[in-house]
């Protein structure tokens, strides 16, 4: 679930169904697409996949109900526009609409929650139909063309802002190597070697402390011409303690987690800074995240990935995946989880990373617009 920003007008269907892949980050297939309203004003984006449903009405009743169960975590909910993107590749054919009644079973109980369902679409490679059409006049028989939501003015002001939905989630591939990569390994290797330990967890988790207290760009840059303090970033992702309390680093701040730190890998029963730094971790808290702290580690991560390998790299992509799921990107999330376990299989923190969000779990900020993310136009990653 994508928490929204309220600057967006979305009068005409055209404008919502070009939003999505914004709001997404991608283009959705084989996904129910809810944007829900909170009065008159866009609240969160949900993408859930779609169900495989059998012949009978069990299984349409099944998946509403779950669907329903999912968008009651945005309590101030009062409508919701639908979209449909079926698995196939081809367009409907005439007739009946693909998930017609898992659309009209979801707006009964949508309905008699006290959500008004605005218009519900079915979107294909090249059409989009609208599921209220109560004849010709509404939608032409071979539908409405897709390639046209390109031309609305919603699609132009957000390319322009920089957002740019890709074709697939992104699974953390592609990332260009740096030219001082080799240097930088090699460091790595001395350090693995040498350094380990425990005595070292709350150096390195000052120096992680440190990059962030800077501008994103001005961190990027010491990481690049510094081969010896970048070689200790990555040492860092090798040490679970520290790799693991980076995100409520980034969450909360130095000073929280360096207490937490300590009171984890002590001996002594772990007192209210562990107990803070679980319960972010697993999106259980009542502060709101620092969101400009987090969208740094991000582009920080993302651009370590040029200089990764083995367990750094599959560390990275987690740590990304992290904090896409905080942010309400959950299928952003399980594409990163499933590129790192597709190269480091059995990676122990993917793994349960992974079952967290199988299970549906969701942060509890996502559902609140005063604590969740909002989307802006990340920086571009470095050549």
């Amino acid at each position: 679930m994508t928490t929204s920003p309220e600057t967006h007008s979305l009068n005409r269907p055209e404008d919502v169904l070009a939003y999505i892949p914004h709001a997404l980050g991608f283009q959705p297939r084989n996904s129910l697409v809810m944007l829900i309203l909170e009065r008159n004003a866009l609240s969160a984006t949900l993408r859930v996949d779609l169900p495989l449903l059998g012949p009978g009405a069990d299984d349409t009743r099944i998946a509403a109900r779950h669907y329903l169960g999912i968008l009651r975590k945005v309590q101030e909910a009062t409508a919701v526009f639908l979209a449909v993107y079926p698995p196939e590749c081809a367009d409907p054919h005439p007739g009946p609409l693909p998930y017609s009644g898992l659309v009209a079973e979801l707006g009964d109980r949508l309905r008699g929650a006290g959500i008004q369902v605005r218009d519900a679409w079915l979107v294909g490679p090249e059409s989009w139909y609208s599921y209220h059409c109560q004849g010709p006049g509404c939608c032409p028989e071979a539908g409405h063309p897709v390639p046209e939501l390109a031309l609305t003015e919603t699609h132009l002001r957000l390319v322009v802002a920089g957002s740019a939905p890709t074709h697939e989630p992104w699974d953390g591939s592609g990332a260009p190597a740096w030219v001082n990569r080799g240097q930088i390994r090699d460091h790595l290797e001395l350090m693995l070697a040498r350094f380990a330990g425990p005595q070292r967890h709350e150096l390195l988790l000052r120096r992680w402390g440190d990059l962030l207290a800077q501008d994103p760009a001005a961190a990027e840059r010491r990481m690049r011409s510094d081969a010896v303090f970048c070689a200790s970033l990555l040492a860092t992702l090798h040490e679970k303690p520290v790799r693991d309390m980076l995100p409520f680093l980034a969450g909360h701040g130095l000073r929280p987690a360096v207490c937490a730190l300590a009171e984890t890998t002590a001996d002594a029963t772990p007192g209210a800074a562990a107990a803070l730094f679980s319960g972010f971790l697993l999106g259980h808290s009542e502060l709101a995240p620092d969101w400009r702290r987090l969208d740094g580690f991000w582009y920080l991560l993302r651009d370590l990935l040029g200089v990764a390998a083995g367990a750094d790299e599959a560390a990275l992509l987690c740590l990304l995946a992290w904090i896409e799921w905080a942010r309400g990107r959950g299928s952003s999330a399980l594409a990163l989880l499933g590129g790192c376990l597709a190269k480091e299989p059995g990676y122990r923190l993917a793994v349960l990373l992974r079952q967290l969000l199988e299970q549906g779990e969701m942060p509890d900020w996502v559902a609140d617009k005063d604590r969740a993310w909002h989307p802006e136009a990340m920086p571009a990653a470095s050549a």
